[in-house]
């Protein structure tokens, strides 16, 4: 069975306005961004929003897309035993689904994720 999700318009403005600001030179927005980042892994929805923008919105720039991929995968990496099974489903399913998309970074993007993905799945399977 797929997961369906749908993200909240107003929480996936908010999350596009941080992923460019992100990519400002100023390090005080960075910093800025960094600690809204860290809140905002607390929600485990969170990283259903970053997949969204990485393999769905694909009208919006490629380094704004392939920036929430890189914020998964690190969040992968760090918290990818915590994920509800309904973020983790969709995130393979999405993953799956755009391993083929027509822009080279995505694709680079969406392969690096996937072998973090594999990688924390098989390491939970042998622990």
């Amino acid at each position: 069975m797929e997961y369906e999700w749908k993200p909240d318009e107003q929480g996936l403005q908010q999350i596009l306005q941080l992923l460019k600001e992100s990519q400002s030179p100023d390090t005080t927005t960075q910093r800025a961004v960094q600690q809204k980042l860290e809140q905002l892994n607390q929600y485990p929805d969170f990283n259903n929003y970053l997949i969204f923008v990485l393999t769905k919105l694909k009208s919006e720039d490629e380094p704004t897309r392939s920036l929430s991929g890189l914020i998964l995968k690190n969040n992968v990496k760090a918290h990818f035993h915590n994920f509800p099974n309904g973020v983790t489903d969709f995130i393979k399913s999405e993953c799956l689904n755009n391993i083929g998309d027509s822009s080279p970074l995505i694709r680079a993007t969406v392969g690096k994720f996937a072998l973090i993905a594999v990688f924390c799945i098989l390491k939970m399977l042998l622990i």
